[in-house]
């Protein structure tokens, strides 16, 4: 493909993923904020009158039939909140390396898997669009570990130097193998790509049979950032 239509390939890419990130943002919101309220006010509504049809003297079946209704309401609040989260992760609106502490530290917490988070020393240079494509890059990636690879810990670490971002992350599970990696029918190692294809980055997928996988993401910093890291290293 001509380097000219490479270059509009990828602008369209790009475009494409921020309106789906846009979309996302949306959704969550309005997940959250209408029908979240809306499952919290019933959910209110279910107590008060419970607590009036118990001084009522309503038969103490029908009072434990209302108060399962409630629970069934709290885990749906739960199950809602839980998937704005998944669409638009508060995280996002954090820095990277914060972005991917937190998220490590949430699943760590939810699943028991240990994460050890290398950071950037300074905030990372990438656009806002290059970093959630590598926030999803990581979303993903972790989300594998935790599924296939049958690992007990992680190391992601995050590092920018000659013009490039990186992100390793390796994992001490089965390891993945090469017919997985070459499979048409991983979703998750494809979504991958396309995340950080569109702003011109790289992405590597290897594994060793019990020695884990490692997932590295490459990413050019923008033109702007590269001249602050030469004139600082020219001058420091």
């Amino acid at each position: 493909m001509p380097v000219a239509n490479q270059a509009q390939f990828r602008g369209l890419a790009a475009r494409v993923a921020q309106a789906r990130e846009e979309e996302r943002a949306a959704v969550a919101r309005q997940l959250h904020d209408e029908l979240g309220q809306e499952l919290t006010a019933l959910k209110y509504e279910l107590v008060h009158t419970s607590a009036q049809l118990v001084d009522a003297g309503l038969p103490r079946h029908l009072v434990d039939r209302l108060q399962s209704l409630i629970g069934v309401v709290e885990l749906t609040t739960s199950a809602v909140r839980r998937i704005a989260q998944d669409l638009r992760p508060p995280a996002l609106d954090l820095d990277l390396s914060a972005a991917i502490e937190f998220e490590a530290a949430a699943i760590s917490k939810r699943t028991g898997l240990r994460c050890r988070v290398s950071s950037l020393r300074q905030t990372s240079r990438l656009t806002q669009a290059q970093s959630i494509a590598a926030f999803r890059v990581f979303q993903e990636a972790i989300t594998n570990v935790v599924r296939h690879a049958n690992a007990s810990a992680v190391r992601i670490k995050l590092t920018e130097a000659r013009g490039v971002f990186t992100m390793a992350i390796h994992d001490n599970g089965r390891g993945i193998t090469g017919p997985e990696i070459k499979s048409p029918s991983s979703i998750g190692l494809l979504g991958m790509r396309e995340a950080v294809e569109p702003y011109g980055g790289r992405l590597s997928i290897t594994g060793r049979r019990g020695h884990g996988t490692a997932v590295i993401v490459r990413l050019p910093l923008p033109a702007q950032a590269r001249r602050k890291m030469r004139v600082v290293r020219r001058w420091s």
